[in-house]
Formats: C-alpha cells, sequence, structure tokens
C-alpha cells in the first residue's frame, strides 16, 4: 500500500472521520447526572435568621441553597446587611455581588 512517495495508497484522505463513531453512553450514565429541573420552584426560598447562615456556622439547615445563601435572609435582614434592596444587588455584576457576600461571610 505504499507508493513510494509517502503517501498510502489504501486509506483515501477524503474519507475524513466518516469511519469514525461517536460512543453511545448508557442509560446508567444519564441517571448519574443531576437533574437541575428539580430544584427550579416557583415558591420563595424558605427565611433563616442571619447566623444559622453565616458560613462559619457548618450546620446549614437542609433545604438551605449553599451557593445563595443570601436568598434564604428576610427582606429586613437583607437591607441591614447589604445596604441595599435585592433588586439593587441582583443588578450588580456577580464578582461584585459575591465580595458583599464574602464580607457579610455569606460565601
Amino acid at each position: 500500500n505504499y507508493s513510494g512517495s509517502g503517501i498510502f495508497r489504501g486509506t483515501p484522505y477524503s474519507e475524513g472521520f466518516r469511519g469514525f463513531h461517536y460512543p453511545t453512553y448508557s442509560p446508567h450514565l444519564r441517571h448519574s447526572l443531576p437533574n437541575v429541573t428539580l430544584h427550579l420552584s416557583t415558591e420563595p426560598p424558605k427565611c433563616y435568621p442571619y447566623h444559622l447562615l453565616m458560613t462559619s456556622n457548618y450546620r446549614l439547615p437542609s433545604d438551605v441553597d449553599r451557593c445563595h445563601l443570601e436568598r434564604h435572609l428576610s427582606n429586613e435582614e437583607f437591607q441591614a446587611l447589604f445596604h441595599m434592596t435585592r433588586l439593587q444587588f441582583y443588578r450588580l455584576p456577580e464578582w461584585r455581588r459575591n465580595e458583599l457576600k464574602r464580607r457579610a461571610r455569606l460565601f
């Protein structure tokens, strides 16, 4: 199959990826992925006092979203802690919100 000029005759270049087959995944792998649609809820998250949500508290209530602890604050505590409304807070860029949450020990 070698032509002598450095090119193999048996495998044409134009074949490309036609012979390549992508692996098929078994159904059990799909079930191991988290189902994010279960966490989407229209009801507001349950409110907890600030002292229970601080990051120094390792035993958070089971229904608390650890990535968004500020969502579980009451509106009064939220405004007292961040000195702004929730609407103003969520209009900020993510890096700024994360910095404010670090300062409030909610990160």
